[in-house]
């Protein structure tokens, strides 16, 4: 994605201004900012002293997503998204016609919330998992309403549960009723800038709620500075954690599909898999039906789990399917 250079004169601006907001000169001010709100072209940028601004976007920049450092240029009268800094990642979905969608930026971890009732998703899992792994970022497993555990959905928990701890996964637990597994989530959202993911139904917004109390009034402060009188659910939005770190509440990834760029995208999504690349007995095989497969063998040897490998071989049809 190309980015507006910086002139000579805005560097030494940057450099210069500390604490541009206690500066009263009649000319421009700029700084750096964050992106805490996004949808479509408006946008909210919070600066380091805490100041929201709504925010045009320069045209030519491309695509941005809530989480971006971003360059703002301030006058009297209105406040310009002018550059973009250089991000640390970038999860991206396939939106229409198959092109990248940009969701998130910055981000160290995802959260990927599914429930005991609706029953967890495992391809969906799956997908948010090769998303997160090609990043790279941290990846953590809420299995939520999990008070709802009876004798009928026992044993597909539980599998869901062991598949992913097995792998190295960390699975945290929650139930709001019972008040399971919340400071153990609360901890594990500390010091980094987390997405939280997940279909709706899985309890994702009552998580938020008890996450961020005061949830209401940071919304009134959005509308504010966005102008526009209430917050939808079609906003992207950053919110500070009362105990540290972030958390973007992005309603873009109920239903994803990751931008998997090629096969290797996909193997590396696996990590279990990586131990095997390179062993099988053709060059180009797709793991599918040829003879000397390693992730075959290995799957035979019970080495690995066969909902993950039939959610490896889906994605490689799905690939191949749009690549068409």
């Amino acid at each position: 994605m190309a980015k507006r250079r910086l002139t000579e004169q805005q560097k030494r601006r940057i450099a210069s201004n500390k604490n541009p907001l206690s500066q009263t000169s009649s000319d421009h001010q700029i700084f750096n900012g964050l992106v805490v709100s996004h949808h479509g072209r408006k946008l909210i940028v919070e600066t380091d002293d805490g100041h929201q601004y709504g925010c045009k976007l320069r045209q030519n920049l491309g695509d941005i997503a809530c989480g971006d450092s971003v360059i703002i240029q301030l006058d009297k009268n209105n406040a310009v998204v002018v550059a973009i800094n250089e991000r640390i990642n970038l999860l991206e979905k396939t939106g229409f016609a198959g092109q990248a969608k940009s969701v998130a930026a910055n981000i160290g971890q995802v959260a990927i919330v599914c429930s005991v009732e609706p029953e967890p998703n495992a391809y969906l899992i799956d997908r948010y998992l090769t998303a997160t792994e090609n990043l790279p970022a941290e990846a953590l497993i809420v299995i939520n309403k999990i008070d709802l555990i009876n004798d009928d959905n026992r044993a597909s928990i539980d599998a869901i549960r062991k598949t992913y701890k097995d792998i190295g996964y960390q699975v945290i637990e929650t139930s709001i009723k019972q008040n399971i597994g919340l400071d153990e989530l609360r901890q594990a959202l500390q010091n980094t800038t987390s997405i939280l993911v997940g279909l709706s139904g899985v309890g994702k917004s009552s998580l938020v709620k008890m996450l961020l109390p005061d949830i209401e009034i940071r919304i009134g402060e959005i509308s504010i500075a966005s102008k526009e009188g209430k917050h939808t659910t079609t906003v992207s939005s950053l919110y500070h954690l009362p105990d540290g770190g972030a958390l973007i509440d992005s309603p873009g990834v109920r239903d994803f599909t990751p931008y998997n760029r090629d096969k290797e995208d996909i193997v590396n999504g696996f990590i279990e898999l990586k131990p095997y690349q390179g062993y099988c007995k053709f060059s180009n095989c797709t793991h599918t039906t040829e003879p000397g497969c390693a992730i075959t063998e290995a799957l035979q040897k019970g080495e690995l789990s066969q909902q993950r490998v039939n959610s490896f071989k889906k994605m490689l049809e799905d690939l191949e399917e749009l690549s068409r």
